[in-house]
């Protein structure tokens, strides 16, 4: 569903957009204009090693396909977030923060800029390492969910803010609506014809269009899609709820935040919107597990956070095994345990 920017400064825009978020896993904004695209610009120009004239030239999607040399491939698979970059893209984005994760934000340290087209192979898991020689910045990525890819935990109610930087009906971002409500899905990377796709909504794809962004939920299952002999420049930068697993910054979006936890708890919200004040209080130390919550749902992680800081790991992982689908997904309950379970933790400083 598609929300204009300005509109989402007001209550009732705001809610709607909170409510097919909490349904669908995403929202599109429109009419952003050039306020996302001149924050990223320059630093893309910076990693590529080109001028003002070379980068007008180069977000043009019929231009020549190129695949870019490793070591520049490399400076853009992650680009270190600089700190005037996170502080604006909150200050833009506040009143959607707030209403989707909560009273706290923490930006992801690194975000990835990508320049699809010139090399079609598809990418999984590990592609953002040396081994890869980089080229998932080029190549199409197929299916994960952000939580369940990554390498260290982080929050299953984070968000990811898709910036198309060009114009292009080619490489576009495909999403299963309401996936995210179903748990965890895959470790491993499905491709885009796996016949278990059946069982969820249809996809939608979103092409590139500047002036727009997506915001999607950490569990919504994402590709890739429509690779071709276009060129695509995007970005996907990453906003945490408090988390202890992180480093980035604790940044607070309302004088006492821990009220403001509370008050949206009492909210009548989704799931999804609930998980991320439930796991701000847990690492207060002031959330009790909830023995209501059902298999597959967001707020185990909640309930996970809770038992792991108190009771230690061991007590914490029939939580984690709660949510992982191992009936629609693809993997079981091993297979997320390296990277999600046991893993070090501290006390986030708010």
């Amino acid at each position: 569903m598609e929300f204009d920017f300005e509109a989402l400064r007001s209550g009732a825009a705001l809610d709607a957009a909170a409510r097919a978020f909490d349904e669908d896993g995403y929202i599109l904004v429109q009419g952003i204009g050039t306020t996302l695209d001149s924050l990223y610009r320059p630093i893309i120009a910076e990693r590529l090693g080109v001028s003002d004239a070379e980068m007008a030239q180069i977000l043009e999607p019929d231009s020549p396909a190129i695949v870019l040399p490793e070591a520049t491939r490399q400076r853009m698979s992650r680009i270190d977030t600089p700190p005037e970059l996170a502080e604006a893209l909150v200050g833009i984005l506040a009143p959607v923060l707030r209403r989707l994760i909560g009273p706290f934000v923490q930006v992801s340290s690194n975000f990835h800029g990508q320049f699809k087209g010139g090399d079609t192979t598809t990418t999984n898991y590990g592609g953002y390492q040396g081994d890869s020689k980089y080229l998932e910045v080029h190549r199409p990525y197929l299916i994960h969910q952000d939580f369940t890819a990554g390498s260290i935990p982080t929050s299953p109610a984070g968000l990811t803010l898709w910036t198309p930087l060009n114009r292009c009906p080619e490489w576009t971002l495909r999403l299963w609506p309401g996936s995210h409500r179903h748990g965890m899905l895959c470790r491993t990377f499905p491709a885009l014809d796996d016949p278990n796709l059946s069982a969820f909504r249809p996809h939608i794809d979103v092409q590139a269009r500047p002036g727009t962004a997506v915001i999607f939920n950490a569990m919504l299952m994402h590709a890739t899609s429509n690779p071709g002999t276009k060129r695509r420049l995007s970005t996907d930068l990453r906003f945490f709820p408090l988390t202890g697993f992180v480093p980035s910054e604790v940044r607070s979006l309302v004088a006492d935040p821990k009220e403001a936890l509370h008050d949206g708890l009492a909210r009548d919200d989704g799931v999804t919107l609930q998980a991320p004040l439930r796991e701000g209080l847990a690492f207060y130390g002031e959330w009790k597990p909830d023995a209501a919550v059902p298999a597959l749902s967001i707020l185990n992680w909640a309930n996970y956070i809770a038992v792991l800081l108190k009771d230690g790991a061991d007590a914490a992982l029939p939580h984690l095994s709660r949510f992982v689908n191992e009936d629609l997904g693809w993997d079981k309950v091993d297979a997320y345990l390296p990277a999600l379970h046991n893993r070090p933790v501290r006390l986030p400083t708010a």
